[in-house]
């Protein structure tokens, strides 16, 4: 089968496209003809050797796939084969993968494979973010960065159906803020200016969120506290900024604030197939709206991540086989 490899971590050109043998599923195990591959920003990360927990090399890339069961290995029951699936897996940038039987999700009717491809890592970040780690409550205030993003574009909605009071949307390119502004946000802030913390308080009317979810670490997290409200919560979830995240205990203190870090894969699995389940049903339902508008054949998958690392696409990216 095909599949994408890298041998060595670095720019777009490390990536290989390779011929290797396909797997046979094991006791428990499906064997999944992927259809379509999501792209994450932790696929970058392993790529450019920049993620916390790095995959022994050589590897395949991705972990987010949706396509069709054509193989059970022993004692798999369910899913039948024929069932169209989405999974979290390792090595998901190839025409097959393989994944436990108790962790795939069956595609409702009306969900696409790349809408799919939203749920595993994407879709369960932003339901457990606020669901779990912030605990967003009807009548509160959030500020929810890379908004045009999948984790973020998601939050927005998911904000809006907990009855949020106020949510502010930011992204880092003048070109998206239509984009964020059309997911329903009632305020969007660019973070590239300057004065973005002011817009917020501004906006607030002096009190500061409520609620600020940080994807993008670095010198802006230290912002991110400054934007808070008085015993407010700030989760950080990623550092798309590649800086290291820095935060001054006093600021924390001085407001009462609560600093969370939350990471989807050590979730419980059972609250991973939780929210997996509840964005299926939305999407299903016409409730969530998924954007997919940045489709590549898996053999471009090296232009893929550099518009993601050049920051040309918003929603979500996949690769076709």
């Amino acid at each position: 089968m095909k599949a994408v490899r890298i041998h060595e971590r670095g720019a777009t050109d490390v990536m290989k496209f390779e011929e290797i043998e396909t797997p046979v599923p094991g006791a428990g195990e499906v064997l999944i003809k992927v259809a379509v591959a999501g792209i994450s920003y932790s696929d970058i990360g392993q790529r450019k050797g920049t993620y916390p927990n790095l995959v022994e090399l050589p590897m395949t890339l991705g972990n987010e796939v949706a396509g069709t069961v054509v193989a059970r290995g022993p004692g798999v029951v369910d899913p039948m084969v024929g069932t169209r699936i989405v999974s979290l897996v390792d090595g998901g940038y190839a025409e097959y993968a393989i994944a436990r039987a108790n962790q795939v999700m069956p595609i409702l009717d009306g969900v696409s494979f790349a809408q799919a491809t939203v749920i595993p890592i994407q879709g369960q970040t932003a339901y457990l973010l606020l669901d779990k780690a912030a605990q967003l409550r009807q009548g509160e205030s959030i500020l929810i960065h890379a908004s045009s993003g999948g984790v973020g574009s998601l939050a927005v909605q998911l904000a809006q159906s907990k009855g949020a009071s106020l949510i502010i949307g930011s992204t880092s390119s003048h070109e998206k803020l239509d984009f964020v502004r059309s997911l329903g946000v009632q305020a969007v802030i660019n973070t590239n200016d300057d004065t973005w913390v002011e817009q917020v308080m501004q906006t607030t009317h002096g009190h500061g969120v409520n609620v600020v979810l940080d994807a993008l670490g670095g010198s802006s997290s230290q912002q991110s506290i400054a934007s808070l409200a008085p015993f407010g919560r700030m989760v950080v979830f990623g550092s798309l900024s590649d800086e290291p995240t820095m935060m001054v205990a006093q600021q924390l203190i001085s407001k009462c604030l609560t600093l969370v870090g939350y990471n989807t894969l050590i979730q419980p699995l059972e609250d991973q197939m939780r929210a997996g389940q509840a964005i299926m049903r939305g999407i299903a339902r016409d409730q969530l709206k998924v954007t997919v508008r940045h489709s590549f054949p898996l053999e471009k998958v090296a232009a893929a991540h550099q518009a993601i690392e050049d920051k040309q696409t918003y929603g979500k990216v996949v690769l076709t086989m």
